[in-house]
């Protein structure tokens, strides 16, 4: 598939998009991206309407010592990180189950040792990658079609362990994968544990001090075409070229280019037109593939009351809000920002209300487990990323079946049309996933 028409056209300027605009134009490419919001960063959004200079990650929040990709991008454009501890668990954490709440550990609240018997379920958890050898080839494994019948749930309900941390990992799925665990793939959870979970040891992670998209705007402020509010809405993919129609303000136009990289989420590719020219696979992965619901409320305190409580800020749930954390632990202040976390079928409920009764629910959580937090509350703010019109959800979930249907798939162009994003990369979900997906996508092409 060569070509002298060095051009590309780069369909979302999220981490993905730019990643991969970034390379080829460096490389010497003709590179144009297309972003249907005012913003670049997609999904990697940082909140700075807090007082005294305080940022909330509304988006990707976390990088982890492996990810070195986004710390070299830290690095190159000369941004500052803070450390932060291990977002699935840490020494200290709270739970609050059926009415009770205070630190897992402490068998006075509920009868057992219930950090032990969540370390049991990880334990286990650890065990299911032997499952798959070839995280980057889930498909392959000997096992994959019994296990990808099979759910998150079916497996949390054979372990042998207390009900309630059975419950915990319910609320560990949710957070963590942003669904309900009856429609995540077993398969896909012992993929994910070949790659994370080998060991009960579980890394710290940072965040860019100013926030995340520091690093989306230093790549954009590389690039010399990136047309905004410019939503794509239809893609021929033909032999020597891709066209691609967008609309800005009242206009429509068209963009012709050698290659194209669609790197948005697939849930807003359903709205594209592609003029029957997907193939039948990637046309299948693009309708049918599963993502999950996620909402945050990042509440601002005037004091850090967990201090003196002896909380870090995280609390695991079967309340409404499902999970939090201290969303300032890596910079040092008198007051701090809790962000309420929930994912699955409480994030989509609660992406149902209005900004303000979400906010309100919220709080009001919060406040049952620490009285009088309430009172300390400076601001607040929130993110719905089902209600977000270019993401129409959180991030890819497989559901049972659907690794074994479309996981080679999501690897493999269509034509000259490549797919990038956090959903096409094994390292899923995570910022770091979608700059190794651009990047990819943006070698394959250059070495064309």
């Amino acid at each position: 598939m060569t070509s002298n028409n060095r051009t590309v056209t780069v369909i979302g300027a999220g981490l993905a998009g730019l990643a991969a605009a970034y390379d080829l134009h460096r490389a010497g490419w003709n590179v144009t991206v297309l972003e249907a919001r005012e913003r670049v960063g997609g999904r990697v959004y940082s909140v700075r309407s807090f007082s005294n200079g305080l940022v909330a990650e509304g988006g990707g929040e976390f990088i982890e010592d492996r990810h070195v990709r986004m710390l070299a991008f830290a690095k190159q454009f000369n941004l500052q990180l803070g450390r932060v501890g291990s977002w699935q668990k840490q020494d200290g954490d709270w739970g609050a189950f059926e009415g009770k709440s205070g630190r897992l550990a402490d068998e006075k609240i509920w009868g057992t040792n219930l950090h032990e018997e969540i370390e049991r379920v990880w334990d286990a958890v650890s065990g299911l990658g032997k499952y798959v050898p070839d995280s980057k080839q889930p498909q392959t494994s000997r096992e994959a079609e019994r296990l990808d019948a099979q759910s998150a749930l079916d497996w949390i309900n054979a372990q042998d362990v207390h009900p309630l941390a059975r419950n915990y990992f319910i609320q560990h799925i949710r957070a963590e994968y942003t669904t309900e665990p009856e429609c995540f793939s077993l398969l896909d959870l012992a993929r994910n544990s070949s790659m994370y979970y080998s060991t009960a040891e579980h890394q710290p992670n940072w965040r860019v001090v100013g926030g995340n998209d520091l690093i989306p705007r230093a790549l954009a402020n590389a690039l010399p075409d990136i047309r905004m509010n410019a939503v794509v809405t239809s893609i021929r993919i033909l032999p020597d070229e891709v066209a691609v129609t967008y609309k800005q303000a009242d206009s429509h136009l068209t963009v012709s280019s050698a290659f194209a990289i669609l790197a948005i989420p697939l849930t807003t590719a359903r709205l594209i037109d592609f003029n029957s020219s997907l193939p039948y696979a990637h046309q299948r992965m693009v309708n049918e593939i599963s993502y999950g619901a996620v909402t945050k409320v990042m509440i601002q305190y005037r004091k850090r009351f967990w201090d003196k409580t002896g909380w870090n800020g995280r609390l695991t749930t079967d309340s409404p809000i499902v999970i939090t954390w201290l969303a300032t632990s890596h910079v040092e202040s008198e007051d701090g920002i809790i962000t309420a976390y929930t994912g699955g079928s409480p994030g989509a409920k609660l992406a149902a209300l209005s900004d303000e009764a979400r906010v309100q629910l919220a709080v009001a959580e919060i406040e049952k487990f620490f009285p009088g937090s309430s009172d300390l509350i400076e601001h607040t703010a929130t993110a719905a990323w089902p209600n977000e019109p270019f993401t129409r959800g959180s991030y890819m979930a497989l559901a049972p079946g659907e690794v074994t249907a479309h996981w080679q798939t999501l690897f493999e162009p269509a034509g000259r049309l490549f797919f990038a994003g956090e959903h096409a990369t094994a390292i899923q979900g995570y910022m770091e996933g979608a700059v190794e997906s651009g990047q990819r996508a943006a070698a394959s092409i250059i070495s064309s």
